[in-house]
């Protein structure tokens, strides 16, 4: 029972941070109204990209420009065309999306960046798994230690019920019921 008790005990602190901001994230989502989002905040950068480039070679050297190291890999949905024909790229991150806009004419881009706030970070968080890839190694190392939470939580969980039932207490069985009544009734509620 010691190993169980200790792989209880580990389990409990590698999952804490991420039951953390799932709860407080969990608990903003039911409670609060969302408002409007921030305006964007536009500025402009020079450049000039070497004739007869793909889009996507276009969009790799924006991103090397701007340092959009979260935006990669660029992925093909965020390569568009407005309706005047200008190559237009969305890059999506945690900290919000940048819209850049390729004025070859005036050998310009338009950058429209859109910060998220503090509670639409932390969702975006709260959302990202080992399924989001991600360029930027902070994104894969957090959407990696969101797996290696869910499976805490799992052993955690185990071991909990384990313990519980080594101990032959009415109080730790007692205990097992509430929480299925009350993940039961959670689920209906939700449902």
């Amino acid at each position: 029972m010691t190993l169980v008790r200790k792989l209880h005990a580990y389990a409990a602190l590698a999952t804490f941070v991420n039951l953390m901001v799932f709860g407080v994230v969990g608990l903003w989502a039911a409670f609060a109204s969302r408002g409007a989002p921030p305006a964007p905040v536009v500025h402009e950068a020079r450049f000039t990209a070497a004739g007869n480039l793909t889009d996507r070679q276009v969009a790799e050297q924006v991103c090397t420009l701007l340092h959009l190291s979260l935006a990669t890999p660029i992925q093909s949905a965020a390569i568009q065309h407005d309706d005047s024909g200008r190559l237009v790229l969305d890059f999506y991150h945690a900290n919000g999306r940048d819209r850049v806009t390729v004025l070859e004419s005036q050998a310009r881009l338009r950058i429209e960046t859109t910060r998220n706030s503090l509670w639409r970070y932390l969702d975006i968080l709260h959302m990202t798994t080992g399924t989001f890839r991600s360029g930027d190694w902070r994104m894969t190392l957090w959407a990696d230690y969101n797996e290696c939470a869910l499976w805490s939580l799992g052993t955690m969980l185990v071991t909990g019920v384990v313990l519980g039932a080594s101990r032959r207490s009415r109080t730790a069985w007692t205990a097992l019921a509430a929480g299925a009544v009350a993940l039961a009734a959670m689920l209906v509620w939700i449902g």
